[in-house]
């Protein structure tokens, strides 16, 4: 198969098998009780169009999952290089594993949803490499100082960012699935973002101190970098000012669900985490939340 067919047909090669051996490493290390039963799902219990929309999402979020392996091994290969305490190193291998995990689980879900998707070359089934993660790579020929500066940064966007935000939004997911795989699945991931958020705070309180004011100019520009960057690729295009006063309430109902969110929720749900959590722990790190969240972009 060429390397074309490769980028459009691809889910189904994130769990390719190896050898008996290396699945038991692999279990041992990333499964995490009570795994899903992804064989109890019945795709005729279900609309295949709902299936095929779920699919979509379910595979958007196993390519996410695996660029968020290449984010947290180069930050770790990058911090070797700046010999940081070994506890960061720690903290950032139970990342990674988390994050195999989680691809894992995303590209199964989507396999179950759609198991046809790939044979008849559905885009979204697609596993192209990783987008390169991080502008500029990681310095790993630079000084020490330069490389917590630029550690700090993507730490910023990675976990303080997007770690945060995932939370409540697997929360939801979990919440509106009417299907009890979707709702495991969710669940399942959910439980490791707040330790992955809680990672990156915790990080950048320790590096921040480091930093000459070069470096926490670059932090600062990575967190309004990011918050532009996340509200352009989570709101779907409404803004701040169309759900301002509005109420979240994410309820399940009747309507068949397999862990799928509306623009709308989405939407909702990252303006709320920015008002409510991001701005205040900016805010009690000493850095400009209000002036960051105006510089976005």
């Amino acid at each position: 198969m060429s390397t074309a067919d490769d980028d459009v047909v691809g889910t189904r090669r994130m769990l390719a098998p190896t050898t008996a051996r290396l699945r038991r490493i692999h279990i041992d290390q990333v499964h995490r009780p009570p795994w899903p039963e992804f064989a109890s799902f019945d795709p005729s219990a279900w609309p295949h169009a709902l299936r095929q929309a779920a699919a979509v999402q379910w595979a958007g979020r196993a390519r996410a999952e695996h660029g968020s392996v290449q984010q947290f091994t180069q930050l770790a290969h990058a911090l070797t290089h700046a010999c940081a305490p070994l506890e960061l190193h720690g903290a950032l291998a139970r990342l990674v594993t988390d994050e195999v995990r989680h691809a894992e689980l995303c590209a199964q879900m989507a396999l179950v949803c759609d198991p046809q998707g790939e044979r008849e070359h559905a885009a979204w089934m697609r596993w192209p490499p990783p987008t390169e993660p991080w502008s500029p790579p990681p310095l790993t020929g630079a000084d020490a100082a330069a490389i917590f500066a630029w550690a700090a940064g993507a730490i910023a966007i990675a976990c303080c960012l997007g770690e945060t935000l995932s939370r409540p939004m697997l929360d939801a997911i979990a919440t509106v699935a009417t299907c009890p795989v979707a709702e495991a699945v969710a669940r399942q991931i959910g439980r490791d973002e707040h330790l992955h958020a809680t990672f990156g705070w915790d990080a950048l309180a320790s590096l921040l101190p480091r930093l000459d004011a070069a470096g926490r100019d670059h932090v600062e520009a990575s967190f309004a970098r990011g918050l532009g960057a996340l509200e352009l690729t989570t709101c779907c295009g409404i803004t701040l000012a169309e759900v301002a006063g509005q109420q979240l309430e994410i309820t399940r109902t009747d309507v068949p669900n397999l862990g799928t969110l509306s623009d709308l929720q989405y939407a909702m749900i990252f303006y709320a985490t920015v008002e409510r959590e991001i701005m205040p722990k900016l805010d009690a790190l000493g850095l400009p939340a209000a002036r960051l969240w105006a510089q976005r972009g």
